[in-house]
């Protein structure tokens, strides 16, 4: 039997996209915003998104082309840090959408002359529909953002946020298990400087799980992240 998505009250399963111009005005919530920390999400969104990953995933499966959906589109691709996946990840997905993708880097740039990442940004969300952007100084990403026309997608900002890493987390964890509430999550490793870490933990606190760590010690992280959950839960009450 196929495993079933519980986390999820949308129809799974329809082989369907709509264009940008037919959704509705609650699909639409997130149409031209920037994506700068996983706070921005609610559980619905989340569901949505979801749905949508998880139509192309298998439009892709069946060799189904999805080139119509970003043709003439262009993303640009800034990266202050070194990436594989995170890099190639988004330019493929771009690819397959049928965009384009232009690349800056500090190495081969005019950041290597001096210019600043407002007017980097600024000249590349001139040229581009969209801008990822990672940078190893926290909150950059969002200092960026009053600068860019464009929306923009936080890569990483050092040891502040990945809150697409944690999207994806999520995404696997639905698609291997079939749901993420129920599960008992143990996060190892550097929990206080692990910018992945931060977004997933956050995301978790929408739904209802029992989140373990592999230290003993509180960092500072670990307060937020209580503080966090406790207010997310008495305002909406989605982990319920």
């Amino acid at each position: 039997l196929p495993r079933i998505r519980c986390d999820s009250t949308s129809n799974y399963g329809k082989d369907v996209l709509l264009p940008a111009a037919s959704l509705t005005p609650k699909e639409r919530t997130l149409a031209g915003k920037h994506v700068l920390s996983v706070s921005m999400f609610s559980k619905e969104q989340l569901n949505e998104i979801f749905n949508v990953a998880q139509t192309m995933r298998a439009r892709v499966t069946k060799d189904r082309p999805l080139d119509d959906l970003l043709r003439g589109k262009v993303m640009a691709s800034v990266f202050y840090e070194v990436s594989t996946r995170t890099s190639c990840s988004f330019a493929a997905a771009m690819q397959r959408l049928g965009g384009r993708v232009i690349y800056m880097d500090e190495t081969s740039s005019s950041v290597k002359k001096g210019e600043t990442l407002e007017d980097s940004i600024l000249v590349m969300a001139g040229y581009s529909d969209v801008v990822v952007l990672r940078h190893p100084e926290p909150g950059a990403v969002s200092k960026a953002a009053h600068h860019c026309r464009k929306p923009l997608i936080n890569a990483g900002d050092g040891i502040g946020e990945h809150p697409t890493q944690a999207l994806l987390d999520i995404f696997t964890i639905r698609e291997e298990i079939g749901t993420v509430n129920g599960l008992t999550i143990t996060m190892v490793g550097d929990l206080k400087h692990g910018r992945t870490v931060h977004s997933l933990a956050r995301l978790l606190t929408l739904y209802n799980v029992n989140l373990r760590t592999s230290v003993r010690r509180v960092w500072a992280c670990q307060i937020k992240l209580r503080s966090w959950s406790s207010r997310t839960r008495s305002c909406s009450g989605a982990a319920n």
